[in-house]
């Protein structure tokens, strides 16, 4: 299930063609080390380009002259939410998993 989570979003990155999507794509592949977070990435109706829109939704409310902000961490953390990957499951890994 990891590898097929991986998968998703690895081929909605390559379409999306967009250096912030794959910015977006690597840190969500690298905390999938567990079934619990595949499962949230795999969720039905949720995807990388639905991600990083939430992302971009939440810089336009904290625009500065102008232009949306928001920090690599929060970018990371709204990805995170969007999908209900929770942090304290972010980081662990089931053994199990891996074999």
């Amino acid at each position: 299930m990891i590898n097929k989570a991986i998968e998703k979003l690895t081929k909605e990155m390559m379409k999306m063609n967009d250096p912030f999507a794959q910015a977006i794509e690597e840190h969500l592949t690298g905390i999938c080390t567990n079934e619990h977070i595949a499962e949230r990435i795999l969720q039905e109706g949720k995807s990388l380009k639905g991600a990083c829109d939430e992302i971009r939704n939440k810089a336009r409310k904290e625009t500065k002259g102008g232009v949306g902000i928001v920090s690599d961490v929060d970018a990371y953390r709204i990805a995170e939410e969007y999908f209900g990957i929770e942090k304290h499951n972010a980081g662990a890994v089931n053994v199990l998993d891996l074999i």
